[in-house]
């Protein structure tokens, strides 16, 4: 068995899904996330290739919600793409994962369908022996199947706190291993670049208002398939964020064409009350 999303949709559900960024720090040390409810507008921002795309639109949804013991994550993407002004062809993924607080449980279920037709119906778990620790990856559908997890392997959530701790000390270069349960070419080698966002991330005014003390920054992420020896990354995703969570931009790379989502409405989730 092997899975892989099309190429236009292939994690930028889950670089969504990681974005739920590190917000605050308790006395105790413990990260928090801020639960909240997400909609971005996407729109083909370049293309070049002769196989690339020549109309895209779409709408992005995402949710993260704190359920006490862990994260759970819902994303989807509703896309319609064309090829040299052909018909237009609906897609439309979901990604459904959970991740526990102490990051060493993982579950994940991917549907993606295409002209109404169930290309993907994916799902399974993974645990971690120890944070930073090896670990395995079982996909329970479309095929029973177990994938060994380096030592170093993290999942989104605890990598997203990598990013924003390296953030909060001024940036720079930083490599991982993640796994995020989007394909069996996974885990992936995340090399992340974090700088200072630029001034206007494209939210809407009434947005960018309520948002414009809270610090921001930029990262550019390139991907590689862990066992993969080649020294170019599958695509490369730049993100800006804010401190508290927000997902301003998103610009997903594949070297012939970039598909770009931007923030067009939040809501921010009550606690959970645990």
């Amino acid at each position: 068995m092997n899975y892989r999303p099309s190429r236009p949709y292939l994690n930028l559900l889950l670089s969504l899904a990681m974005a739920a960024l590190i917000s605050a720090q308790s006395a105790a040390g413990e990260f928090k996330l801020v639960p909240h409810r997400a909609i971005y507008g996407m729109h083909l921002a370049s293309a070049g290739g002769t196989g690339a795309p020549t109309s895209v639109r779409g709408v992005m949804s995402y949710e993260i919600a704190d359920k006490c013991d862990g994260w759970s994550v819902e994303t989807s993407v509703m896309m319609r793409t064309s090829h040299g002004g052909g018909p237009e062809v609906e897609n439309l993924r979901t990604i459904r994962t959970w991740e526990s607080k102490n990051g060493l449980d993982f579950r994940f279920r991917v549907v993606q369908k295409n002209g109404g037709h169930t290309e993907i119906d994916a799902k399974g778990v993974a645990v971690l022996k120890q944070i930073g620790g090896a670990g395995v990856a079982e996909y329970l559908t479309p095929k029973a199947e177990n994938i060994q997890l380096p030592e170093g392997t993290l999942f989104p959530v605890r990598h997203m706190q990598a990013l924003i701790e390296k953030s909060k000390t001024g940036g720079g270069f930083i490599g991982k291993i993640i796994f995020e349960g989007s394909s069996t070419d996974e885990p992936y080698r995340v090399s992340a670049v974090i700088g200072p966002a630029a001034k206007d991330s494209g939210a809407p005014p009434e947005i960018a208002k309520k948002l414009r003390r809270v610090p921001n920054w930029s990262a550019q992420l390139a991907y590689f398939p862990f066992r993969s020896r080649s020294t170019t990354p599958e695509f490369e995703l730049g993100v800006v964020y804010r401190e508290n969570g927000v997902v301003e931009r998103l610009r997903h790379d594949y070297g012939d064409y970039v598909i770009e989502a931007r923030l067009q409405q939040i809501e921010f989730l009550k606690p959970a009350g645990c």
